[in-house]
């Protein structure tokens, strides 16, 4: 029996803008058969990133945000699926900078990330879901490769 694979999105937020994209996300994504874990960057062990398919990070440019997407660098990430997303209220760089980081650890990411300005209104988390959609896709591409 096939397992199902599984999309780890995590996510830091200090208006709950990223978290209500990261929801999104997740919908778009269990929408398309790929099990999902939603969590909070403060509560996120290697393994759960060592044992998912795909992972996709929503954080502010925080220096501590930051610091979790560089301790990725010890986990064996080389060929699994990234993504970045965040929502932004100045420059908005926090998803390309996350972008970049995954891709030097040999990740195959979707690029560009996702970023919403400010608060996600129905239409930016309808974005969202469909970013979801595209995480899966891109995770049942590379089940074919």
């Amino acid at each position: 029996m096939k397992m199902a694979k599984k999309l780890s999105i995590i996510y830091g937020t200090g208006f709950q803008n990223a978290g209500l994209m990261a929801k999104a996300i997740a919908e778009g994504a269990m929408n398309e058969g790929i099990d999902v874990i939603l969590q909070i960057v403060d509560e996120v062990s290697p393994e759960d990133v060592e044992n998912a398919d795909a992972i996709a990070i929503g954080l502010a440019t925080y220096e501590d945000s930051m610091k979790f997407v560089e301790s990725l660098a010890k986990v064996p990430l080389k060929g699994k699926v990234g993504a970045a997303f965040g929502a932004y209220g100045w420059s908005g760089e926090g998803p390309v900078v996350v972008t970049k980081i995954l891709s030097s650890y040999g990740m195959n990411v979707i690029d560009p990330p996702l970023s919403i300005e400010r608060i996600p209104d129905e239409e930016a988390l309808d974005t969202c879901r469909n970013f979801g959609k595209s995480i899966a896709e891109y995770i049942k591409l590379q089940e074919e490769i």
